[in-house]
């Protein structure tokens, strides 16, 4: 498998899996060919894009080890910084069916896994089930998202606030973008469930990352599914 380790965002602390955006996706995403901060990425960086191909191939072994690795080297795995469990419009079961093969293997042999989570913008049984084994947030854009997401059997909530319904886009330019920082709510209540403002959002990756480096503290939000989390329109 073709893997990271971390990046500025999610700190040094986690090794990241991704896949082709797109091709890996759900079409009803609201965010291709909409602003994909990750499909923006593919286009800035070709050979990213290329990588995430490789692990379209999947085999159970290697998966094993990839997450062996990681559980070695003491880092949480990020599922899908770009991509999800589709292929080709459906759920990608062999791929799921190695993951689970490979995290009860493991289990079975008496380790632990190590701590893991993804977001998925596919509200389906299958891909909730995924919760034995790691944090699964829906990425959720509205009330009508939460319900059919709850319905297929998620528990944790990930509010993309692409509405702008909780504040204005992040402006350009460091001042300005630090001042809407700060204004930024540290929690708030929509449609009834509590929502946390992501922490590296609100206070910048130069404090808070999701796994930490040796400049900034390590929020693990998300990591340990502490709670729902709200990512504001940047």
């Amino acid at each position: 498998m073709k893997i990271a380790d971390g990046n500025d965002k999610l700190g040094k602390g986690c090794v990241v899996v991704s896949r082709p955006v797109g091709d890996t996706c759900p079409p009803t995403c609201a965010f291709l060919d909409n602003g994909c901060y990750a499909e923006a990425t593919e286009h800035r960086f070709p050979n990213a894009r290329e990588a995430g191909f490789h692990n379209l191939i999947t085999e159970k072994n290697r998966i094993r080890s990839m997450i062996l690795d990681a559980s070695r080297r003491e880092k949480s795995i990020r599922w899908h910084e770009r991509g999800d469990w589709f292929k080709d419009g459906e759920i990608d079961m062999d791929y799921v069916e190695n993951v689970t093969a490979a995290c009860d293997s493991i289990v079975a042999d008496g380790h632990a896994l190590p701590e893991m989570w993804c977001y998925s913008h596919i509200y389906h049984p299958v891909i909730a089930e995924l919760s034995r084994y790691m944090q699964v947030y829906a990425s959720v854009h509205n009330a009508e998202d939460i319900e059919v997401a709850r319905a297929a059997g998620f528990t944790l909530f990930a509010m993309c606030d692409s509405d702008q319904n909780v504040a204005a886009k992040r402006p350009r330019g460091k001042a300005k973008a630090d001042q809407w920082r700060q204004s930024l709510p540290k929690l708030v209540v929509l449609y009834d469930m509590k929502f946390v403002t992501c922490p590296e959002i609100r206070r910048g990756r130069e404090e808070v990352t999701c796994t930490g480096t040796p400049d900034s503290l390590e929020c693990n939000l998300c990591v340990k599914g502490l709670a729902n989390v709200l990512f504001p329109s940047h």
